[in-house]
């Protein structure tokens, strides 16, 4: 397919002469004026406050909308990262870019534009981390704004029990818990865009909302909450989906042995006398049980209905979509010990009888090998792979949707990996982990993987501006499910995965 061109900061609509980096440039925008400086032939404005700082008594509360500037504010850095605990030594933290600076003053986002005239397409990327680390600062998006001379937006949101937790079933009416906080800072944050982005040359009428792994969750979510549909235009899911939600007794049952390892049984004030850090912390006393990730979000019952997950799907908004995932997404989780997971045959074999019944998880367990490469399919498969092609089947049904899947394998420190988790990121964000890309990418230069990663983001940056990928990759339809299969030479296949789909089909839950 084609590159789109290289605008190199010139202004599409008058011209604008180029500027020198480090040149400072001053917007005025419905939040008030913003200044900030030109890098590369691009405009970036960095940590622009959304909300007000969820403090005090707004710390579980949804977010309340930032009052306009009175003056100029600077956005020259990045602002804080919400309060999180790595799950990595602290020098490991910095490798992988997770080492920044951290407060409850965290509701910021980040802009890379062309220019500031016209109206240019939006890419939103709300970034991973298994909702309890990460920033937007990781993604770094002035390499995608020059390429497709669009505008590029990265946000914060709260993590960890601050943006995700089971508080409002603990303690009912209690108008300072609002259930999954992080998910509706995301959607303060796309209302900005609605109201400001004019003035940072963006098209507020072409919003796409994308996510990776807890980000396309999150891009999930506002599929579905009908509060969420009409700040977004279309939508990309990369290794993340409605899965990944709690199921509401579930939610309240981690509430309550939460707040009992915080003291605050029965007495809500105590939540909001420990420390950031302490809430950040706290996971471990309940995960050394092994019960995963305990702040993630649930189905509230509000915004989803607290109804099985097949019948969530069908209240996805038709538009256009992108839904995709790595081939050894499991991968990433079974040799890492990032987060605490059993992950056997037998414990993934209880979960599909608990969504099923026992002779059909005989049957799902019965196609993959008790071995490692057997427990990173089977693992895909039940997390990742199988719920984004019942995603895929229904959006197919009424609205233009694209079907991928990633086989490249990581090189580097992750090069036993293969094609795991998160492996998409350094291949579409030029600057993620820079300068550890080595990491995914390995040290010597490889220009088939280059390659592979501008033909991925000429796909990625045409669907924004039009809808569609590039013209050699189809629309999934579920009479023929055409799947773009990207590695070292691309290619469609049709229904690479018919056999598994078929014996997955209609198992469908929430996940413990």
């Amino acid at each position: 397919m084609r590159p789109w061109p290289q605008f190199d900061g010139l202004d599409r609509a008058v011209g604008e002469r180029r500027r020198t980096s480090g040149q400072t440039f001053e917007v005025e925008a419905a939040c008030g004026p913003v200044l900030g400086r030109w890098r590369a032939g691009v405009l970036e404005f960095l940590g622009i406050p959304y909300a007000e700082a969820p403090v005090g008594p707004l710390r579980f509360a949804a977010p309340v909308r930032k009052r306009r500037f009175e003056t100029v504010f600077a956005a020259l850095e990045y602002g804080d990262a919400a309060p999180q605990q790595s799950p990595l030594p602290q020098s490991l933290g910095r490798l992988f870019g997770m080492a920044t600076s951290q407060s409850e003053k965290c509701l910021n986002l980040n802009v890379w534009t062309p220019g500031t005239e016209g109206k240019r397409p939006v890419l939103v990327f709300v970034h991973g981390g298994a909702f309890v680390i990460g920033s937007g600062a990781q993604y770094p998006g002035g390499d995608l704004a020059r390429r497709g001379d669009c505008v590029i937006v990265t946000i914060n949101y709260r993590l960890g029990l601050a943006g995700f937790n089971g508080f409002p079933e603990l303690f009912p009416g209690d108008e300072r818990f609002a259930a999954n906080p992080g998910l509706l800072d995301q959607r303060c944050a796309l209302r900005w865009v609605q109201d400001n982005i004019e003035a940072f040359g963006g098209d507020p009428g072409q919003v796409t909302l994308a996510g990776e792994s807890a980000g396309a969750a999150s891009v999930a979510f506002h599929l579905v909450a009908e509060d969420s549909k009409p700040l977004f235009h279309q939508a990309i899911l990369q290794s993340g989906g409605l899965n990944l939600f709690y199921p509401r007794d579930h939610a309240g049952s981690l509430a309550a042995r939460v707040a009992k390892a915080l003291g605050a049984s029965g007495d809500p004030d105590r939540l909001f006398d420990v420390s950031a850090l302490r809430l950040a912390s706290s996971l471990d006393d309940v995960e050394g049980e092994k019960l995963g990730v305990v702040a993630r979000p649930y189905v509230d019952g509000v915004d989803i209905p607290d109804r099985p997950l097949g019948e969530i799907l069908t209240l996805i908004k038709p538009c256009p979509t992108m839904i995709g995932t790595n081939r050894d997404e499991l991968a990433f989780f079974i040799d890492l010990p990032l987060f605490p997971f059993e992950w056997s045959k037998p414990a993934m074999e209880a979960y599909v009888t608990w969504v099923s019944d026992a002779d059909q998880a005989r049957t799902i367990s019965d196609l993959y090998q008790d071995d490692h490469d057997g427990l990173i399919g089977f693992g895909t498969d039940l997390l990742f792979r199988m719920p984004a092609i019942h995603a895929a089947d229904f959006q197919a049904s009424q609205a233009s949707t694209f079907m991928y899947r990633l086989d490249w394998k990581a090189k580097g420190l992750l090069a036993r990996q293969g094609a795991t988790h998160s492996v998409d990121l350094p291949l579409l964000f030029e600057d993620f982990l820079k300068p550890f890309r080595s990491v995914y990418l390995g040290v010597m230069p490889d220009h088939r993987r280059q390659a592979l990663a501008l033909r991925m983001r000429d796909h990625w940056l045409s669907f924004v501006r039009e809808g569609r990928p590039g013209v050699d990759w189809p629309a999934y339809e579920t009479g023929r499910r055409e799947t773009m299969i990207f590695d070292l030479e691309d290619r469609v296949m049709h229904d690479p995965e018919r056999v598994h789909r078929i014996v997955w089909k209609g198992i469908d839950g929430w996940t413990y």
